[in-house]
């Protein structure tokens, strides 16, 4: 299948954002025209530089297993530079299911101006200010400086997507989407309160079909897709056919249409794809929702008290900082800016890589 590992990462920084932070109380009824509040909300420029995050995710395939992600918490950009590393506090929870096997995990990131720290197995530990400005300074040197014009969502996710596609070496005029196309069978549902703003509530069924052809065209438009693979039109209708549900639920703030929440639902009967009929597993689904709560208001990020060294957790997860010396990590130290390597070099081999393996090989681009 067509590496979109890119593309998946562009998507979700370009959302004008970038759950479960449900609305209280019920929808309360309103004649709005559906299309008009879509049009200005995929075509509205306000840029969101805080607010409040509530995501979650969750998936099953019949008896076969079950997964469920949530992350939740405030942030703190600078609505000057989008490209800033935002500060934040988010908690996140992550457990499942499946053959034979479980997993549970919940922790934090608290990033702040200086610093960042995270939480795994009730105790806190600090990445330090030096580390911390290194990665910094390089995420923010690798982001997209183009980008900072700002735009519509519609606006920055065909930027964002351009500069991704020909960065390696596709064809960027595939970014050319219709988002709009995506979504049908568009009705009002009035009214309803998220985290205290009023929001136009919206619902109706996803186009599965005029989605994947469009993700298909991009992904089709990279140099590795002649070797991984283009699913034909018979393949995408199979799939199409094999969705059962696709229902979404949009909330755009009533004052400014403002996206502040987000609903998807799927559901898929494997019996239907040839390819997956032999799996065993009866059905497939998949809910996703996000909230955004307090948009553009100032939120306040502290750091913890008490935390420990970085180190300490590396070592009861088996890593060996010193390994790590070429991002000036533990206690063997480390100039600034880390070893004798190429920084923008090792940025620019951790975007080409598609294994682990080749991953790996990039540190010695430090």
């Amino acid at each position: 299948m067509i590496r979109l590992r890119t593309l998946v990462a562009v998507c979700a920084l370009a959302l004008p954002i970038p759950a479960a932070i449900a609305g209280c109380g019920g929808d309360e009824e309103s004649d709005v025209d559906p299309q008009t509040v879509l049009d200005e909300t995929f075509n509205n420029d306000t840029k969101v530089s805080s607010g409040n995050l509530d995501l979650s995710l969750s998936a099953s395939a019949g008896d076969q297993g079950s997964f469920e992600a949530k992350l939740s918490g405030p942030f703190q950009g600078d609505p000057d530079d989008p490209n800033a590393i935002p500060q934040l506090d988010w908690t996140g929870t992550l457990s499942g299911s499946g053959a034979g096997t479980s997993l549970s995990f919940d922790g934090s990131m608290i990033v702040t101006d200086d610093n960042a720290y995270v939480e795994y197995g009730g105790n806190i530990y600090e990445v330090g200010s030096e580390l911390f400005n290194q990665f910094k300074q390089a995420a923010e040197q690798a982001a997209p400086q183009s980008s900072d014009s700002g735009g519509s969502f519609s606006e920055q996710f065909q930027q964002r997507c351009e500069e991704s596609v020909k960065a390696q070496g596709g064809d960027p005029s595939a970014c050319d989407i219709d988002f709009e196309s995506w979504l049908s069978d568009l009705s009002s549902e009035g009214s309803e309160d998220i985290d205290g703003t009023e929001s136009d509530h919206l619902s109706g069924s996803l186009n599965v079909e005029a989605m994947l052809q469009d993700l298909i065209e991009i992904g089709g438009s990279l140099p590795q897709a002649s070797a991984a693979g283009v699913p034909s039109d018979q393949q995408v209708q199979q799939i199409a056919d094999a969705v059962s549900q696709a229902s979404f639920d949009l909330y755009s703030t009533t004052e400014d249409h403002v996206l502040d929440g987000l609903d998807f639902n799927l559901s898929i009967d494997p019996s239907q794809i040839p390819q997956a009929a032999a799996s065993g597993v009866s059905s497939i689904d998949v809910d996703f929702s996000l909230r955004i709560g307090s948009i553009n208001e100032d939120q306040t990020v502290e750091a913890p008290s008490n935390a420990q060294p970085i180190d300490d957790l590396l070592r009861q997860l088996g890593v060996d900082a010193s390994d790590l010396g070429g991002l000036g990590l533990g206690a063997t130290g480390g100039s600034p800016g880390g070893g004798s390597g190429d920084t923008d070099a090792y940025l620019e081999c951790l975007n080409q890589a598609s294994t682990a393996a080749e991953i790996n090989q990039c540190s010695s681009q430090l």
